[in-house]
């Protein structure tokens, strides 16, 4: 009994962290996929979770027709390959890359998947961290700067590349972020760490509009389109 509690009340302290750590993300997720047009084919790569339950739910009015591209076979996605390898046998209108280009061994090869599968004029959705804890280890590889993103998107056209939060709130989000470690005491304190984080928010929305800085940030959303040729 008292396990299942404390796996409960871990769970609860990672959906609270995640109100934090994906505050901008989201937001941007909402928006983009409000604009993906009836009758879309759109391709998630990652299956499952939050963010694919949120792109279903977002487009079931409209008669899009998701499918779902996963490594893992646990995940249940509609086509099981590794991106990298993956051999794309139709055009999507859409691609979603969401929190999974950093666990992509060869970053560039996998965009390039992702550039062959999408039709002349399609969009990319992608998310990724920054300055943010490793995750999903060992299978998390990399962090891309602003012009790292834009470095892989050559090729790309009406490229976007927003910061999902500011500098200040990037601090909070480390913070908060200790609910997702081993260590006993890293857990012991998250519960107070997260209580903190949600008091000192709305200070460090203030610092952040008082003090502007546009190089620290948890993560980027970017939007793009691939060119006619």
């Amino acid at each position: 009994m008292l396990n299942r509690f404390l796996q409960w009340g871990s769970r609860c302290l990672i959906r609270l962290s995640k109100i934090h750590s994906r505050k901008g993300m989201y937001p941007f997720l909402d928006r983009q996929f409000d604009t993906i047009p009836d009758r879309s084919m759109v391709l998630n790569v990652g299956a499952g979770g939050e963010i694919e339950s949120k792109l279903r739910t977002q487009t079931q009015g409209k008669k899009v027709e998701v499918k779902s591209l996963d490594i893992d076979p646990k995940r249940n996605p509609d086509i099981l390959a590794d991106l990298h390898s993956w051999t794309c046998d139709q055009e999507f209108d859409v691609v979603v890359l969401a929190e999974v280009l950093e666990h992509c061994h060869t970053p560039q090869l996998a965009m390039d998947k992702v550039k062959s599968a999408l039709r002349p004029k399609g969009k990319l959705i992608l998310t990724t961290p920054f300055i943010f804890p490793i995750h999903d280890a060992p299978y998390d590889y990399y962090r891309f700067t602003q012009f790292g993103l834009a470095h892989l998107l050559t090729g790309f056209e009406d490229v976007t590349i927003s910061e999902r939060n500011s500098w200040s709130e990037c601090i909070l989000v480390l913070l908060v972020r200790m609910v997702m470690e081993q260590s006993r005491w890293a857990r012991l304190f998250s519960p107070f760490l997260i209580l903190i984080a949600f008091i000192l928010w709305p200070v460090a929305w203030f610092i952040s509009q008082a003090i502007k800085l546009n190089h620290m940030t948890t993560g980027y959303c970017v939007s793009a389109v691939k060119g006619e040729q």
